[in-house]
């Protein structure tokens, strides 16, 4: 990637406003709270499904230029939370992160924020490697 694809890159991850991608929420209390803090935010957000777990996270945010995954997602699956969130300033993230203490929420053990890098990387791939981090943070 050139110096000029990765700086257009970075302005189409902010571009847009902030918005988060969420993965394998129950239906429940937690999660109404959660996208209604969101909501309130003005935080856009997009619920995740199986399905397309394949497609670029590039694409997922809607951001122009990615294109779907043409293969069909049979086999790779996970069960855990996870979120990635896009465009997020410091004082919007550190209020999202304080909103789960202040209303003793069980925090999300796999988050990530949207970089240059894994804009290009699908669902299985960034969990893959938030659970090899997460799992290394509890040695």
């Amino acid at each position: 990637m050139s110096k000029a694809d990765f700086f257009q890159q970075n302005s189409s991850i902010d571009s847009a406003g902030p918005m988060i991608l969420l993965y394998n929420f129950a239906q429940d209390h937690r999660r109404e709270a959660i996208l209604q803090y969101l909501s309130h935010s003005g935080i856009s957000t997009r619920v995740v499904q199986t399905p397309e777990f394949l497609h670029s996270l590039g694409y997922l945010f809607g951001i122009p230029g990615f294109e779907p995954c043409p293969l069909f997602n049979l086999s790779h699956n996970f069960q855990e939370e996870m979120i990635v969130m896009k465009g997020f300033s410091h004082p919007q993230l550190n209020a999202f992160l304080q909103f789960f203490h202040e209303n003793h929420l069980k925090p999300i053990d796999l988050k990530a924020m949207l970089t240059p890098i894994t804009i290009n990387w699908n669902s299985i791939q960034l969990h893959n490697e938030l659970q090899k981090e997460h799992e290394a943070l509890k040695r």
